[in-house]
């Protein structure tokens, strides 16, 4: 179908579906798309990027249109288009990425700019974007650190990533994973809120060693705040990564959110606090189906490229990841062979690993054969990556190999 989209109007588009821009000028995430235009028998465009959009299936790209447009849309049902006539990125959006851009803008900072984003599913990642390209687009080098472990978007859920942004960012295919903390669990519960907030501190300092260069790092954060333990979580993430922005997605109804926002807001007073407190009328709510289909979809496409394989046990370690609260550290304690083949283990989600604990690839364990000394598995290792293994590290995810939940190992 054809649709038009008029100067300052937006078309909401929601997935699976294929949009070519034919003519006019849209705005996506902050992304400029221009049509190509046929110049003497060849395509050539003057976009800065591509005029043909993928919206994956349970996400909602918006469509602003900065000059009166025509699209063309692929899409198998007629609901999944909207025309609304308006900016769907709100006013306040503009103010705060106007306000950050100024102070990055001064480079008077020995450091980069941290900038954090929290809130309960309200648009986090949608703004991490939004920020993202027009920072890009001002010339500005940045990383986006995704701590996320349920809805990754550079890498594999029961992971944490931080990628280099390279280029704009509308999907997760267009930013990579410079460096992965395998955590092996879909949710921060117990000791994990502790290991993931100090992993996450770990992964920036080793990224900026390598990326001296960096005006900006992006904090993508998940929406676990509710309960005690949410605040708590929040509270010692944010005393960890010490971020020196933080644009919360303010909601009066949360009285543990108004805890954080007090606690640190008294921790460091020259942190930049930006409360984003009108609601997002056309924000685009994932039901939890819709989460549990792109986490699966997002291990299915993984796990394509693997392969069943065994490799000999021979002083291999099993380890689980724990947190030392008294010394304030991440800790690695060996689990026995014999302890863990009397549990549930199969299928579990692992990391395979050097013995400096550095991650060579994910997999997962199907059996443990102590009596012929090897381990059955499936991962995507060469012979000389197999020779590396040391340590292989337990998630307490059980999955299939097409990515679907079957249930957890309890260590």
């Amino acid at each position: 179908m054809i649709k038009k989209i008029i100067k300052g109007h937006t078309l909401l588009v929601k997935g699976p579906t294929r949009v070519t821009l034919l003519d006019g000028k849209i705005d996506v995430f902050g992304k400029i798309f221009l049509p190509i235009k046929e110049v003497s028998g060849k395509n050539i465009s003057f976009s800065e990027g591509q005029d043909v959009l993928i919206v994956p299936s349970a996400h909602n790209y918006p469509l602003y249109a900065l000059e009166n447009s025509k699209v063309e849309i692929f899409t198998n049902l007629e609901e999944n288009i909207e025309l609304i006539e308006e900016n769907s990125i709100s006013n306040k959006w503009k103010e705060v990425k106007d306000s950050i851009l100024d102070e990055l803008k001064k480079n008077n900072r020995e450091s980069p700019l941290k900038i954090m984003v929290l809130g309960i599913s309200s648009g986090k990642t949608t703004l991490i974007k939004y920020l993202a390209n027009n920072f890009f687009k001002e010339g500005l080098k940045g990383g986006y650190l995704d701590s996320d472990l349920g809805q990754q978007i550079i890498y594999l859920p029961t992971t944490i990533n931080i990628g280099k942004l390279d280029d704009y960012i509308i999907s997760s295919d267009n930013i990579d994973s410079e460096n992965t903390a395998f955590i092996g669990s879909t949710f921060p519960k117990g000791n994990y809120k502790f290991i993931v907030s100090v992993f996450c501190r770990e992964l920036i300092n080793n990224y900026l060693v390598n990326n001296k260069n960096t005006d900006f790092l992006l904090i993508d954060t998940d929406g676990w705040i509710k309960t005690e333990a949410g605040i708590i979580y929040k509270n010692f993430f944010i005393k960890t990564v010490d971020p020196d922005v933080l644009i919360v997605f303010h909601d009066e109804t949360i009285e543990e959110l108004k805890k954080i926002e007090k606690i640190t807001s008294s921790k460091r007073k020259d942190r930049k606090i930006y409360l984003i407190k009108e609601k997002n009328k056309y924000f685009y709510e994932k039901s939890k189906e819709e989460r549990r289909f792109l986490r699966q979809s997002q291990f299915s496409k993984i796990f394509e490229k693997f392969r069943k394989m065994s490799i000999p046990l021979n002083d291999m370690k099993f380890i689980k990841t724990d947190y030392d609260k008294d010394n304030e550290r991440i800790v690695e304690i060996e689990i026995k062979f014999n302890d863990l083949i009397n549990l549930p283990y199969h299928y579990v989600i692992i990391a395979l690993c050097t013995e400096n604990s550095e991650l060579i690839e994910i997999g997962l364990l199907f059996t443990i054969n102590v009596e012929k000394n090897y381990i059955l598995l499936f991962s995507d290792l060469t012979y000389k990556q197999q020779l590396d293994i040391k340590k292989i590290f337990l998630g307490s995810l059980r999955l299939s190999t097409k990515g679907n939940h079957q249930g957890y190992l309890y260590l």
